[in-house]
């Protein structure tokens, strides 16, 4: 009875624990975030799902968004079992940034890295036919649907890696959500306006 009292108390304390350290991680993020959310669009709702994701949707976003919804995903500190299984599967903090656009890209393509739990689930939904490039050593795998594809991933990733941009996925479509970038999670010394004035180049350089 004793070591199950001890067992009980012990899970408490890492979820207690767990659930503070994520809460004070998103909330100093979004604090950052504050200075640059104005370059996607005026008004913002903010919605945290438990003490792991935090959801901000932007209906009247700025050009070339028409909305976007932007998500901090965190590692599931307060389950340490949970989180033990999804750091082997290449779960890690996360930020999200899901764009539908006024236009449609003339493009498509999925670069994304394979080892992360975003890029495994992007793979099943690459369409069959499509060519790939890369995915070892670290190195992102790109999916595309034409040459032309292939050459506009190259200019994009390069574009995100000058900006300082961690990108784990990038997706391009012409269907609904026409613009995702999952990245690591910004490096708060950066000025917020100068990373999202990055995202928004990057969703540009998509459009015809």
């Amino acid at each position: 009875m004793e070591l199950l009292g001890a067992a009980a108390v012990a899970i408490v304390a890492c979820f207690a624990a767990g659930t503070i350290w994520n809460v004070a991680r998103g909330r100093a993020l979004l604090r950052w975030m504050q200075g640059g959310l104005r370059l996607l669009g005026e008004r913002t709702a903010v919605r945290w799902r438990g003490s792991s994701v935090v959801e901000l949707a932007i209906r009247d976003a700025r050009a070339p968004f028409a909305a976007v919804t932007v998500i901090v995903f965190l590692e599931a500190r307060d389950m340490p079992w949970q989180w033990a299984w999804g750091r082997l599967r290449g779960r890690r903090d996360t930020l999200i940034v899901r764009g539908a656009l006024r236009e449609t890209p003339g493009l498509e393509l999925e670069a994304l890295d394979p080892a992360s739990w975003s890029g495994r689930e992007a793979v099943r939904r690459v369409p069959p036919g499509w060519g790939v490039r890369g995915g070892s050593a670290g190195e992102l795998a790109v999916h595309y649907a034409s040459a032309a594809a292939l050459t506009a991933a190259d200019m994009l990733l390069t574009q995100a890696r000058s900006a300082g941009l961690g990108v784990q996925r990038l997706s391009v479509r012409r269907a609904e959500p026409k613009f995702e970038l999952h990245l690591r999670l910004p490096d708060q010394r950066q000025p917020a306006p100068e990373f999202f004035q990055s995202v928004r180049a990057l969703a540009e350089r998509t459009l015809p």
